[in-house]
């Protein structure tokens, strides 16, 4: 479920294999900071993210808007295929670690 969710909401701007789209949106594929912030993935889908990022070095000003519609075991299956798909991180969080993150961001 995870891919399919990432092909219908992040592929537009992230690009079908996570590699991002030139210096206007980044990659979330191999990226440096989906690894340093990974504890916020669920906020960043679920809110989206304003502000200046830098992600392997670029720095990348676009809003990124959010996605309220997703339920949370939506999004801990986005964020699971962004670890682990795209980053090769092992660090997938249950559905409780989700809801605690969301919570935090609120």
């Amino acid at each position: 479920q995870g891919k399919s969710l990432y092909l219908k909401h992040c592929q537009s701007c992230h690009m079908e294999n996570g590699q991002g789209l030139g210096q206007l949106f980044p990659p979330v594929s191999n990226a440096d900071y989906v690894n340093i912030h990974s504890d916020e993935l669920a906020c960043i889908i679920r809110y989206g993210l304003e502000g200046e990022i830098t992600v392997n070095g670029v720095t990348y000003n676009e809003a990124m808007s959010g996605n309220r519609q997703l339920s949370d075991i939506e999004i801990a299956n986005l964020t699971y295929y962004i670890l682990k798909e795209l980053n090769d991180i092992e660090k997938p969080y249950s559905i409780a670690e989700i809801r605690l993150q969301l919570d935090r961001c609120k």
